[in-house]
Parts: structure tokens; C-alpha cells; sequence
């Protein structure tokens, strides 16, 4: 059968399909629903009779910003109230030209009320625009955020305490600042500058940026953190904050933490395996995954801090301390299922 005999149900499911994609595909959302609306007459008036295709923000060309509020009015048009994903990237070009992504900006924020999600990878002089945005309008539907700055510049600051519902949170070489306007019952400190901690968030990814510190305002703390990584952390000053993080409040509903350190000099790990002397610090923890950390200096006293451990992953370390632990005490672990090291499972 021509595609064009198909019945209008079959076309917009397929139409769904085409648009559907992650942030790091290129060709998703709106860069794909405005070809098909172009097509035919038949094809245009379904995909302009669908706001669904309209909510995934994207930017036919990536290197246009502040031509492009026209079309982020036609997209804004065509997803009528939905609420919406919006995803841009730019990298400056060798020659050292920038572009002004004021008009953009200026244009989101008469919608933020509407995102319920946010992609951005961007260079510090936009990011600076971008963190302006963040730190001085509310936005109440906004549950996933992830901003990355793609340049060897001094990291942007950016608060993310304007967004009630946020869930999901990643950040690659940002640090996290205070909104001064706001209270907060939790503080991470980073060089004598604070920002509160969302009791909804669930997910946090900190890469190449500061470890906060988390110090108790009104006594013991529980927070909702599901999964936690903190990835290619490379200088000894920071150690000792990552630590604290770790240790100075309850997480008990934390199910993944991914450590990565990069700088062989730390003493980092000898601090951490001290640190989880308590039982059952992460009582629900059930994967593990430990890059260049060191397990010399191990004791049982870790063991306890991770009693429903299923899964340990271990790479680029030397594992035999742990292993040596577990051969003495066969009580150790005793809900670990899986232990890989450098990718090859290995037996209990």
C-alpha cells in the first residue's frame, strides 16, 4: 500500500516515532516534525493538528540563534499548551565569533512556565545568559535539568532552587551557587557559597565540577536521592567536601552510587572507608561502581554500611583487599550477587 493510502492514525504514529529521540541525537523533535510537516498538504495538516510533535524543541540550524525566535514562536504555536523539552547546543567557532542568544532566552522566558525539561550544552559567555534565566524565574513544571559548559573556562555558577519539582539533575563542569532570595534547611557549600538541596531530587550527576558539602541546619537530614555520580573528580581539595557529602546525612532510599576519581595522589579513599563505620548508612543500596578509588585500609566496618549491596563494579583498581576481606568473613555481603572488575564478572 502507498504511504499515502495509509489511514491518518498509522501516519501520526509514525510521525511519533520520527520525532521521538534522546538529547544526544542529533535529528529529533521539532528539527524533525517541521520536514514533515513540509512534505504534502495531507502531511502538513496532521502533523499542525498534533501539538505532540511540536513539544521536543530543536534548532534546524544550530548556529543561528538569534534568527531563530521566529521559529520558536511557530513551535511554541503548533504545541499549544503542552509542556515542553527544549534542548540547544553550541560550540563558538575557531574563529572566535559568538553568537548573541539574548532574542532566545528573551523569548523562553515567557514560557518557562511550561518546561518540563532542559538540555544545555553551551560555552561560559552563554551559560552566563542561561544561569541568569534559572536563578531569577520560577519554573514549576521543570523535573529534568542538564546543563554542561563545553569550554576549559572558569565553571558558570547556577542555582537550580526555582524549580520545585526537579528531579533529575546533571551537571558537567558547573558550580552550584545560591539563589539569596530563597531560605534553604540544607546547604552545599562550595568555596563559602551555598545552595539548597530539592527534597524531590532523585538523580544527581556532578562531572569535572566541585563535591558539595552538606552540613545540618535543624538536626538529622533525610534526603530522597535515588541514584548519585560524581564522575572524573581529579583535585585533593575536593576530596574532603565529596566526603562530607557522603557521610553528614541519611540517604536511605539511595539505590546507585558511581564514584570516579581521577587523581592517584588522593586520599580520598582511606577517608571515605573510614568514614562508613556506622551500619547501614545506605540501607537500600544495591549497585556500586568504584573508579581509581584505592581499597587499601579496608575494613568489615564497610561492609556494614551497604548490607543490601547486590552488584560492585571495580575498575582500574586493585580489588584484593576487599576480596581478601570477603574470603575471611563469609557474613560480609551477603546480598552480593555480581562482581565485575574491569568490565569481566567475577564469582562471589
Amino acid at each position: 500500500m502507498p504511504i499515502a493510502h495509509n489511514p491518518t492514525e498509522m501516519l501520526l504514529q509514525i510521525f511519533h516515532y520520527a520525532v521521538a529521540g534522546s538529547p544526544v541525537e542529533p535529528r529529533s523533535g521539532t528539527k524533525v516534525a517541521f520536514p514533515i510537516s513540509q512534505v504534502c498538504q495531507r502531511w502538513r495538516h496532521i502533523a499542525l493538528d498534533s501539538p505532540a510533535l511540536w513539544d521536543d524543541v530543536r534548532f534546524p540550524r544550530s548556529t543561528t540563534y538569534q534568527r531563530d525566535t521566529l521559529i520558536l514562536d511557530e513551535v511554541l504555536a503548533r504545541s499549544r499548551t503542552r509542556t515542553l523539552t527544549v534542548v540547544f547546543s553550541y560550540s563558538p567557532p575557531d574563529q572566535g565569533e559568538t553568537i548573541d542568544f539574548a532574542p532566545l532566552f528573551n523569548k523562553m522566558i515567557e514560557v518557562c512556565h511550561r518546561f518540563q525539561a532542559i538540555h544545555a550544552i553551551l560555552p561560559r559567555f552563554a551559560m552566563l545568559q542561561f544561569s541568569d534565566i534559572l536563578g531569577h524565574r520560577i519554573f514549576p513544571l521543570l523535573v529534568h535539568l542538564h546543563i554542561a559548559q563545553n569550554d576549559n573556562l572558569t565553571p558558570v555558577s547556577v542555582t537550580f532552587e526555582n524549580a520545585p519539582r526537579l528531579g533529575v539533575l546533571r551537571l558537567e563542569n558547573i558550580t552550584l551557587c545560591r539563589n539569596k532570595s530563597r531560605s534553604a534547611q540544607l546547604t552545599a557549600l562550595f568555596g563559602g557559597i551555598a545552595t539548597p538541596v530539592m527534597d524531590s531530587l532523585c538523580d544527581l550527576t556532578i562531572t569535572h565540577a566541585p563535591s558539595p558539602i552538606f552540613k545540618h541546619v535543624d538536626g538529622p537530614t533525610i534526603i530522597a536521592l535515588k541514584s548519585l555520580t560524581l564522575e572524573k573528580l581529579s583535585k585533593c581539595h575536593y576530596n574532603f567536601r565529596l566526603l562530607e557529602f557522603l557521610t553528614s546525612f541519611h540517604m536511605p532510599h539511595l539505590r546507585y552510587l558511581e564514584l570516579s576519581i581521577e587523581d592517584s595522589k588522593s586520599h580520598f579513599s582511606a577517608q571515605l572507608l573510614r568514614a562508613l563505620a556506622p551500619p547501614a548508612v545506605y540501607p537500600a543500596l544495591r549497585t556500586v561502581k568504584f573508579t581509581g578509588l584505592s581499597l587499601s585500609g579496608i575494613t568489615p566496618d564497610f561492609c556494614y554500611a551497604i548490607p543490601a549491596l547486590e552488584t560492585l563494579v571495580l575498575v582500574d583498581l586493585d580489588p584484593s583487599p576487599l576480596v581478601d576481606l570477603l574470603r575471611a568473613d563469609s557474613t560480609l555481603c551477603l546480598a552480593l550477587r555480581n562482581f565485575y572488575l574491569d568490565g569481566h564478572l567475577r564469582r562471589r
